[in-house]
């Protein structure tokens, strides 16, 4: 009977500030992506063109992602324990603000400062899933990763519903899921339960700079699957338009393609355990690639079989991407998973004002079909990364 019980109590410890982590990712994506499915809303209520929905989009880009690799460096260098309850908070308090703003520039402005938390949530975030999971680090990795993923899945879903029986206050509904998803983490406070004291305080000349070139090859890669996802995310919305389809239709596409994405992401990292993390990344989005295409092309009903097998596929390899990232900046955790996690996409959101434009000039549905085969791109680019980290220059 002891023998029985003495894993219980090992692993018991990191079970509940795991859990903790993965409502704050959940909880942080998923109020973001209250926005994407109501665009045509906006659009009617605004008169927004397709441009400026990407130029919001993208800006709203730059403080989510490009803000990560500051976050990182500040969670790195002063180890701060409740950055993970703050940024929930932040995130849902500006959605739900997004509900009174009734000139583009105002709208853009709180669409932003809604990024910001996000942005403080992540790289600390990773940094600590990885932490908590002690020697499976790939599986708490997935799980962490993919509970962000079906929190953003589920966000579009319930925004709309939202939406669709309080009108714009509906999007308070996020204040109150972040707000709730910032006092569990600070409750659990799984950054004090599980701080750092095995590495030495970070310095970026020492454990950031030499690492840099060896990481580029995989920052492209996930800038480009970031680019992908983040055009479907928020286009998909006006192609059901297009095909005279309801909003609610936009929002179920967009939510079963993240939710099966999230699925996709937790079984690429349990994978990969497997048949190496090379190979996830390459076959799964070399494969996603015709999914992608094909939902563009033959819309509904088809999408709704199709784009959630391009979500899974594409995703598969998320959080080996991310685990990669870490391993191969030692020392700096938290910045390498602003890269994989934040940075990139960003690079990948700077595309969204040209998808915009591409959208007006040609049409939404002509757009992502060209865009859906990009992964094929990110695919051969991963046959780049080292399938290990070299020994011969850990600093």
């Amino acid at each position: 009977m002891p023998d029985r019980d003495a894993p219980a109590r090992r692993l018991s410890p990191r079970i509940l500030p795991l859990a903790a982590l993965v409502i704050g990712h959940a909880a942080a994506d998923g109020c973001i992506n209250f926005i994407p499915p109501l665009w045509p809303e906006f659009q009617a209520r605004l008169d927004l063109t397709g441009t400026q929905i990407g130029i919001m989009s993208g800006l709203f880009s730059i403080t989510t992602n490009f803000g990560q690799p500051l976050f990182g460096y500040v969670a790195d260098r002063f180890r701060i324990p409740h950055m993970v309850a703050v940024g929930p908070l932040i995130t849902g308090l500006f959605i739900g603000l997004m509900a009174l703003p009734e000139h583009f520039l105002l709208l853009t402005l709180v669409y932003m400062l809604a990024g910001v938390g996000t942005g403080l949530f992540h790289p600390p975030g990773a940094t600590l899933a990885s932490r908590v999971a002690g020697a499976r680090k790939g599986l708490g990795m997935a799980i962490f990763s993919g509970g962000g993923e079906i929190g953003y899945g589920a966000g579009a879903i319930i925004g709309v519903l939202l939406f669709e029986r309080f009108g714009w206050l509906g999007l308070f509904g996020a204040t109150a899921l972040g707000g709730l998803a910032g006092a569990i983490n600070l409750s659990v406070n799984p950054g004090g339960r599980f701080p750092d004291r095995e590495t030495e305080q970070m310095s970026l000349r020492k454990h950031v700079l030499p690492h840099v070139r060896r990481v580029a090859v995989l920052f492209v890669l996930v800038s480009l699957r970031a680019m992908v996802l983040v055009v479907f995310t928020n286009f998909v919305a006006l192609a059901v338009r297009e095909w005279g389809e309801s909003v609610r239709a936009g929002a179920w596409l967009i939510a079963t393609m993240i939710v099966a994405g999230g699925v996709g992401n937790f079984l690429g990292g349990w994978a990969s355990d497997h048949v190496g993390r090379r190979n996830v990344t390459v076959i799964t989005l070399i494969l996603s690639a015709p999914a992608f295409w094909a939902s563009a092309q033959f819309g509904l009903p088809a999408a709704y079989v199709l784009l959630p097998i391009a979500g899974l596929l594409s995703q598969g390899a998320v959080s080996v991407n991310i685990i990669q990232g870490q391993e191969l900046m030692p020392g700096a955790q938290g910045i390498a998973s602003s890269l994989t996690m934040g940075l990139a996409w960003g690079v990948g959101g700077l595309f969204m004002p040209l998808a915009g434009a591409a959208a007006d000039i040609w049409g939404v549905v002509p757009m992502l079909i060209v865009v859906g085969w990009v992964p094929v791109i990110a695919g051969l680019l991963g046959l780049l990364v080292p399938e290990r980290v070299p020994m011969t220059d850990e600093d």
